[in-house]
């Protein structure tokens, strides 16, 4: 059995047409359930009935973590490559729903058998999506017994993030990396990204430029360990409300964790040497890879992964300094996000009912966020109950070119975790204190942003951004040397240029760049050596301009190779 958990504000679900002949009768009405814990499921082959006690015990779990007794069980086959039979999966998902209303919870079940359509609104706290593989031990014994390892087959492989062109848009990001060939999925790592040489291009420019508007806002980088101690998941909270979303190993009888957040690493950095308020606020920014464990039905391309990058920031400060720092924040996230053209709006989000810390700490950390809120001028959403565990956040969520709403940036004020590791700085009175510390990303995941990107722009990139940003192409064989010349020329500059010499036309050379959606086109012909002068097509513009001067298409390159004018 597979199960993907979601901790949601609502869920409305309408039945449109029957999957099979035998799908159960139900009326084709919408239905909303606020508040509630939403339980996708998927019963597979082996399962039979005997599953249903591990089931109702990982719901129960969750249901007590987040505090909800509204229960919504919903089939979802697409969770499995191994679906069980009809008739055994409604059996154990009838008798589940009956069990835990005689638990008192308050239970809807969407019909069985048909296609759906449904909204869901997700919470934004740690625990608000969790997938679990729940089996007995019948069932692990018989896979490991039968589990042959074929080298090929695994590595021919390719993960059910990329699915076929049949079944996405046709500017679903993974249609557009596999076009212009930047990323790819393989089984043997679910959930995590190969990227390919243009790919990488695209990631590299992108930490170039946050690493430069880092650099300027007065954030420090540092980087910390893939694999730490469970000992600092344990201090920071972590384990207690994360464990099963965390990777493990042990080394000498020890168990570790690989990182599942960037938080307690960027601690230990705090309290390698002692400090001051002279060194206050200490803004250190990190591009930490992290790992979380998710069902590989839950993994859709770059949106939801195992292993990415978050832009992870974390800044230690006073109490005087705190307004400043959260609005200073707050005004960096609208100049990155301005550069792509994104548009936000913000979400305040409030103590959850399991939390870390005194009423008294939560109450004093909301007023300063509400407060800077208000001088922003800017309206904003309060989202009662989803602030993190150990401290309330704002939460920054943008548009994109399709009208999907995404969050991305979040700011979390914490009071909790700098007294559970002990931090302290000497203020000016001669005495120790505790920082107050702010947790923050403004990309959130690398890949998430990258991916929402390349929908947002249908893979046209600006040019700072774009792999190959021109392509020389010649008109003839006798041009070819000058398409070299100039190749070698804009190459030497530090622009990616690419040329093609080759025989096809020049209607097959320009559609072929169109395709790869190259910013400028070039084709030299026998008048442009003869002018020295250049044709120039943008890509998207059919008007083609004659005549253009080397400099003059070198200063347009320059301004335009410039994420931030």
């Amino acid at each position: 059995m597979r199960i993907l958990s979601i901790h949601s504000n609502f869920l409305e679900f309408e039945p449109k047409s029957k999957a099979f002949k035998l799908a159960e009768e139900t009326e084709k009405v919408k239905k909303r359930i606020d508040e509630c814990l939403v339980i996708f499921t998927s019963i597979e082959k082996q399962d039979t009935t005997q599953i249903i006690p591990k089931y109702l015990e990982e719901i129960e779990k969750i249901a007590s973590q987040v505090k909800v007794k509204k229960i919504v069980l919903y089939p979802w086959v697409h969770l499995s490559s191994n679906p069980s039979k009809p008739d055994i999966a409604l059996e154990i998902l009838k008798k589940s729903e009956q069990e835990l209303k005689n638990k008192g919870y308050e239970v809807t079940r969407a019909p069985f058998g048909w296609y759906k359509s449904f909204t869901i609104s997700c919470k934004g706290h740690p625990l608000s999506e969790l997938s679990r593989q729940i089996t007995l031990e019948t069932q692990e014994k018989q896979k490991e017994e039968v589990q042959v390892f074929d080298y090929e087959k695994l590595l021919k492989t390719i993960s059910k993030a990329n699915l076929s062109k049949e079944k996405l848009k046709s500017n679903d990001h993974r249609i557009i990396g596999q076009n212009l060939d930047l990323f790819s999925f393989y089984n043997v790592a679910p959930g995590m990204v190969f990227w390919h040489p243009k790919g990488l291009i695209i990631r590299n420019n992108l930490i170039a430029f946050w690493r430069e508007q880092h650099r300027k806002a007065g954030y420090k980088e540092i980087l910390t360990p893939q694999i730490m101690s469970d000992v600092l998941w344990k201090t920071s909270g972590h384990w207690q409300h994360y464990k099963d979303n965390i990777f493990t190993t042990k080394y000498e009888d020890r168990n570790f964790a690989v990182k599942p957040m960037n938080c307690p690493g960027s601690m230990l950095v705090y309290k390698s040497k002692s400090r001051s308020y002279k060194h206050l606020p200490l803004r250190m920014s990190e591009l930490g890879v992290v790992h979380r464990v998710e069902l590989s039905g839950v993994l859709s391309g770059l949106f939801r992964v195992t292993q990415f990058t978050q832009d992870d920031a974390h800044i230690y400060c006073t109490e005087e300094q705190l307004e400043n720092e959260i609005l200073n924040v707050i005004n960096l996230v609208e100049k990155i996000y301005s550069v792509f053209g994104f548009d936000y709006s913000m979400e305040l989000s409030t103590k959850p009912e399991k939390a870390m810390g005194s009423q008294e700490k939560w109450g004093k950390a909301e007023d300063v966020l509400k407060k800077v809120l208000e001088k922003t001028g800017k309206t904003y959403k309060i989202n009662k109950g989803d602030g993190a565990f150990y401290g309330p956040k704002i939460d920054f969520h943008i548009k994109d070119s399709l009208g999907r709403e995404w969050q991305l940036a979040t700011l979390q004020l914490d009071f909790q975790m700098p007294q559970r590791f002990k931090l302290e700085y000497v203020g000016e009175d001669g005495e120790k204190h505790v920082p107050i510390m702010l947790h923050r990303t403004i990309l959130g995941s690398l890949e998430r942003f990258i991916g929402i990107l390349l929908e947002h722009t249908n893979g046209n990139l600006p040019l700072w951004l774009a792999p190959v940003q021109v392509k020389i192409i010649s008109f003839n064989e006798n041009n070819k040397h000058a398409v070299e010349k100039l190749n070698n020329y804009l190459f030497e500059k530090g622009f990616r240029v690419e040329k093609d010499v080759s025989s096809n036309t020049v209607q097959l050379k320009i559609r072929e760049a169109e395709l790869q959606k190259i910013p400028f086109i070039i084709v030299i012909g026998n008048k442009e050596e003869e002018n020295n002068t250049l044709a120039i097509r943008e890509h998207g513009n059919n008007k083609v301009k004659y005549g253009v001067k080397l400099e003059d298409f070198l200063r347009e390159l320059e301004e335009k190779n410039k994420p931030v004018k």
